[in-house]
C-alpha cells in the first residue's frame, strides 16, 4: 500500500472517537486564553507566542520536507525567522523580511547540497516565517492593533469550527480527490459562513454597528482564506505521504495542522490593511 492509499484509508474510516473529541476540545480550551491574553498584552508577550509558534512550524516543515530532525535548514530558518522577528517587533520590518529571506536562501543551499531536494526547504520562510512577521505588523499598529487582531483571530476559528461541524453534519460531495479525501463542499460553505457570521457580530462590537455589513463581506473573505489554508496544507501534507504533521496538539495533529487557516487569513488580512493604509496615505 502506497503511502497515498494509506492516507485515504485512514481519511475515509470511522467518525473521530470520542477521545479524539474530548482532547481536540480540551486543547482548544487551553490554548485560546492564552492567545486572548498575549493579543491583549501586545509587545513582548504576542511576538514571543508567535516566535514560539513559528519555530514549532518550521521544526514540522523541514521534518515533513527533509525527513529528518534538526536539519542543517531547520537551523537556518529558524535561527533566521527568531532574528526576523525581533526585527519585527523593533518595528524593522524591512530588515525583518530581508533576514527572512536570507534564511530561505540559506535553506535552498543546505538542503540542495545535502539532498536535493529544490525549493521546498526554502519555501517554509515564505509560507512561514514572511506571515509571522506581517501579523506581528498588524498587532502593532497603534490605533487599530489589538481590535484587528482579535478580529482575524475569532474569524478563523470560527471558519475552523463552521467548518468542521459541518462537514461532519451534512458531508455531501468532496472538493478534490488529489487535494484531500475527506475535505467537502459542505465543509467548506460552513467556513464561509462561519466566517461571515462572527465578521459581522465582532465588527460590530470592535468598530461599530456601522461596520457591521462591510465586516460581514470582509469575514466571509477571510473564512474563504482560511479554509483555502486548510486545502493547500492537505495537498502538502499529501504530497509527503502524511495525515497530520505532528502529534504537537493533541486532538489537533501539528502546529501546521492547527495554524494553516491562520497562515492564509492572515496574508489576506494584512495585505488588504497594508493597501487601505497606502491609499490613505496617497489621499492625505
Amino acid at each position: 500500500m502506497n503511502a497515498a492509499s494509506a492516507i485515504d484509508k485512514l481519511d475515509t474510516g470511522a467518525p473521530a472517537s470520542t477521545r479524539s473529541l474530548v482532547l481536540r476540545f480540551v486543547s482548544a480550551a487551553v490554548l485560546i486564553p492564552i492567545v486572548i491574553v498575549a493579543v491583549h498584552l501586545g509587545g513582548r508577550y504576542f511576538s514571543a507566542l508567535i516566535a514560539f509558534a513559528t519555530v514549532v512550524m518550521i521544526f514540522e516543515w523541514t521534518r515533513m520536507v527533509e525527513r529528518r530532525e534538526y536539519s542543517a535548514g531547520f537551523y537556518a530558518l529558524s535561527l533566521g525567522a527568531a532574528a526576523a522577528l525581533y526585527a519585527a517587533a523593533s518595528g524593522a520590518y524591512g530588515a525583518a523580511f530581508l533576514i527572512c529571506a536570507a534564511s530561505g536562501a540559506a535553506a535552498f543551499v543546505l538542503a540542495k547540497n545535502a539532498r536535493r531536494l529544490g525549493l521546498w526547504p526554502a519555501l517554509a520562510a515564505l509560507y512561514i516565517t514572511a506571515p509571522s512577521i506581517a501579523l506581528i505588523w498588524l498587532r502593532f499598529d497603534p490605533e487599530n492593533g489589538r481590535a484587528l487582531t482579535y478580529f482575524l483571530f475569532l474569524i478563523v476559528w470560527a471558519a475552523d469550527t463552521g467548518a468542521f461541524i459541518t462537514g461532519k453534519l451534512i458531508g455531501g460531495p468532496k472538493i478534490s480527490h488529489a487535494l484531500s479525501p475527506s475535505k467537502t463542499w459542505a465543509g467548506i460553505g460552513g467556513g464561509v459562513i462561519g466566517g461571515a457570521a462572527i465578521g459581522a457580530a465582532a465588527g460590530a462590537y470592535l468598530f461599530g454597528a456601522n461596520a457591521a455589513a462591510l465586516l460581514l463581506i470582509v469575514g466571509g473573505a477571510l473564512g474563504a482564506a482560511s479554509v483555502c489554508g486548510d486545502l493547500v496544507e492537505s495537498a502538502f501534507k499529501r504530497n509527503f505521504g502524511l495525515k497530520d504533521i505532528s502529534g504537537f496538539i493533541p486532538g489537533h495533529g501539528g502546529a501546521l495542522d492547527r495554524l494553516d487557516g491562520m497562515i492564509f487569513a492572515t496574508t489576506a488580512m494584512t495585505s488588504a490593511y497594508f493597501l487601505y493604509m497606502l491609499a490613505g496615505d496617497f489621499q492625505g
